[in-house]
Order: structure tokens, then sequence, then C-alpha cells
């Protein structure tokens, strides 16, 4: 016949069991001190010190020292309008290449001549070359234009 333990008993020894290894982990003090350390996927790093930024002082503007300079009176360039649309030549003559079409009505400065030829410039700075038989310069505008220097 086997001996079986009362129900108050087993509770009694289910509530010792449970003493004991309260009493046993107790003992052990702080669990997670006793583990070893976990690794982490960042590294640590101690801290750095702050940096305190210093404030530039401010420097002084240079000093121009002024001298006279006295500018060179550039003269006024006369200008004409073009009667009617003209080819533009990258030089004085008709063998050179077309660069341009002036438009009629554009107004061009005649910069200098050369026979009947002027080197002319627009408005958007395009510069050529192009012939009195298009442009139709009076003469006196023609003697206000400087002569061509190679």
């Amino acid at each position: 016949m086997a001996l079986t333990p009362k129900p108050a008993l087993r509770r009694h020894r289910r509530t010792a069991l449970s003493l004991v290894a309260a009493l046993g982990l107790a003992g052990c003090g702080d669990l997670a001190a006793a583990l070893p350390p976990r690794p982490t996927p960042f590294p640590l790093l101690e801290r750095l010190p702050s940096v305190t930024p210093v404030t530039p002082s401010p420097i002084p503007p240079a000093t121009v020292t002024p001298h006279a300079v006295t500018p060179t009176p550039t003269p006024d360039l006369p200008h004409v309008f073009v009667p009617a649309n003209a080819n533009m030549r990258s030089g004085p003559g008709v063998d050179f290449v077309i660069v341009a079409v002036i438009s009629a009505g554009s107004r061009i400065t005649l910069s200098q001549r050369q026979g009947d030829w002027y080197e002319v410039r627009t408005a958007a700075g395009q510069q050529g070359w192009m012939s009195n038989l298009v442009l139709g310069v009076d003469p006196t505008t023609a003697k206000s234009v400087p002569l061509f220097k190679p």
C-alpha cells in the first residue's frame, strides 16, 4: 500500500519549496550584476568634453590710399539705324564670312572705318563689318568715325 500525502501536507511542501527558492535567489544579491555584460550593436564611447566656440574678433577694413586717377574720356561713337535687312561680315569685304543678319531699324554703333566698310556693334553686343552701300552713312557722320588701325 502506497502512502499518499495528505492535501494539507502537499500545500505546505509547495510553500516550503517556494521559500527555499526565494531564499536562494535572495542570497545571490543583485542578479543583474552577477550576469556577464551584454554586447550592444553600437560601441559605447566615453562622453567627449564640450567645446566652447570662440567668437572671432572683427577684422578692420582695409585702408585704401586714394590716388588721383583721371579717367580718359572716351568719345561717343556715332551710330546709325539700318535701313533694310543687311549682312554683317567678319571683315571689311564681301569675301569675309557672314556672321549675322541685322534687321531693318536696328541701331548700330560705328567704331571704325576702312574704305567703304564700317566696323559696327549692335545693342546686343554682336560685332562685325557692314558696307556703306547698305548703311548709307552721311558724309558728316562718316568723318567722325575713326580710321581702321590694324
